[in-house]
């Protein structure tokens, strides 16, 4: 079947931060419990490089488990000497507290709302983005990189990669493979949930008393793999943005992760 561009509640502005931001910790700390983004480490440290770059303004940041993770991996491999500035369009309220608490001087949470199609002139750097990508369509994949092209900017996008067998599979069977994706999501939701940090009694009552986070968690997991891009497709994407041309363009997945990395060539 082709992508399936369904809703996702996270997308919705009237969900309750407290609801938006169960879902994207315990989604942060699967990620990083399973060392999802540990393969895409040598992409990223390839742009900086080619770049020189020592600044990555990360946007759709949430919980900002994706782009701390890799940030601490970068360290890991001897990289201190970066910065790291984290965005959204709905700050993260309790990531930006996280943060501040954390003293690091290298680290620090944007608090007012940024726009990934409209990134602030103040702020200069690598671009990346981590789980956000399937939430964009086509269209709004070619605005976002046509933003980094037009301000000259290296851009780094992470995210899960579609499934060779959802896409096999024919669109009737879309709910029969749905169904037990969602149920399986739900559980995981109702076992994660007392190890999810910072603790939070208003994540037990959603979880537990009026279980919307399982509900926001199964659906938005479950539409997210039916919404996740190929890295044919966004290397398609990105020749087709003008200017594009300009740019050194590469794609890739390493297990079920996928990237779209590129930078002005020369």
């Amino acid at each position: 079947m082709k992508r399936l561009h369904l809703f996702e509640f996270e997308d919705l502005p009237w969900v309750p931060a407290a609801i938006r931001d169960g879902g994207t910790d315990l989604l942060d700390m699967g990620f990083d419990r399973v060392g999802f983004y540990l393969p895409l480490v040598a992409d990223l440290l390839d742009v900086l490089d080619a770049t020189g770059l020592r600044t990555i303004i990360d946007l759709g940041s949430g919980g900002g488990g994706g782009a701390l993770s890799m940030h601490s991996l970068l360290r890991e491999r001897g990289r201190d000497d970066l910065r790291l500035t984290l965005t959204d369009r709905y700050p993260n309220a309790a990531a930006v507290a996280r943060v501040q608490r954390l003293g690091d001087p290298a680290l620090s949470y944007h608090p007012q709302p940024v726009d990934a199609f409209a990134v602030p002139a103040e702020l200069v750097g690598l671009r990346t983005m981590y789980g956000a990508l399937h939430h964009f369509r086509p269209e709004a994949v070619r605005r976002l990189l046509s933003s980094a092209v037009a301000d000259r900017s290296p851009i780094a996008l992470f995210d899960v990669a579609a499934s060779p067998m959802i896409r096999r599979a024919p669109l009737a069977l879309a709910p029969l493979l749905a169904a037990p994706n969602m149920v399986a999501l739900w559980v995981v939701t109702l076992l994660a949930t007392p190890f999810v940090r910072p603790f939070r009694w208003s994540r037990l009552l959603l979880t537990y008393g009026v279980p919307a986070i399982p509900a926001l968690f199964a659906w938005d997991g479950t539409v997210s793999a039916l919404r996740a891009y190929t890295p044919d497709e966004l290397l398609e994407i990105a020749r087709g943005v003008p200017g594009s041309e300009a740019y050194v363009w590469r794609a890739g997945r390493a297990g079920n992760a996928l990237s779209l990395v590129g930078y002005p060539k020369g």
